[in-house]
């Protein structure tokens, strides 16, 4: 039950902490929902809430366990808030001090909860605290569902961009293709995919190690 109880207050924060960002975010108008980060955020926060009602369920006896539909959801969107704030640590923030900016202005204001607090609390709460024992290797693949439609969404931005107006600095907000080489563009986006589905994978395996770690000590 304690491994319950730590994953319905993580859930908690991460809904309370989406909500919060939400609404700053959408309060000059809904242009930031094309931003990953919103994206994954909002989902991981559905799911959060969705995840917080029936754990509720749990305690009130009302139900047995998490369904497995609901854990590969809380796989899928905790994959995409971690290739949030991986990409925010190793990348954008170097691309902010190369603009002149301080490398924490990505964690400024509510920042700070969409790009590391949110992410850090999605990652424990999927890896420690909920088993996932029912979610199947091949399930692992739906990680990069998210990331292979906001791909083909970003790349479309792109082109278009190139046909009309001859740049891509609009479009191209995470600068993927600064290079002004497509192939090497490409190989990043797609460097990004497989990024996309370690990250997903490395979860899903850490959280079966420390399951079957938990039951060998319980045994001896």
């Amino acid at each position: 039950m304690r491994k319950l109880y730590i994953s319905l207050f993580l859930n908690t924060f991460i809904l309370a902490s989406v909500i919060v960002c939400l609404y700053f975010s959408f309060r000059g108008g809904f242009d930031s929902i094309k931003m990953f980060t919103v994206q994954s955020n909002t989902l991981s926060g559905i799911v959060a809430l969705i995840i917080i009602v029936y754990e509720i369920l749990i305690i009130l006896k009302k139900k047995k366990e998490l369904p497995t539909w609901l854990l590969t959801l809380k796989m899928v969107t905790s994959t995409a808030v971690a290739l949030t704030l991986i990409i925010v640590v190793f990348f954008l923030g170097f691309v902010a001090v190369a603009e002149g900016y301080s490398y924490f202005i990505l964690f400024r204001g509510t920042n700070i909860c969409f790009h590391f607090l949110t992410p850090l609390a999605a990652i424990i709460s999927f890896t420690f605290f909920e088993n996932t024992n029912k979610i199947k290797f091949k399930y692992t693949f739906f990680n990069i569902i998210h990331m292979v439609l906001y791909t083909n969404f970003y790349v479309t931005n792109v082109i278009l961009e190139l046909i009309f107006d001859k740049s891509v600095g609009r479009y191209d907000w995470y600068y993927f293709f600064a290079t002004g080489n497509n192939f090497i563009s490409g190989l990043i986006l797609c460097g990004g995919l497989a990024l996309t589905y370690f990250i997903g994978f490395g979860m899903w395996i850490g959280n079966k190690k420390l399951a079957e770690k938990n039951n060998n000590l319980r045994e001896e």
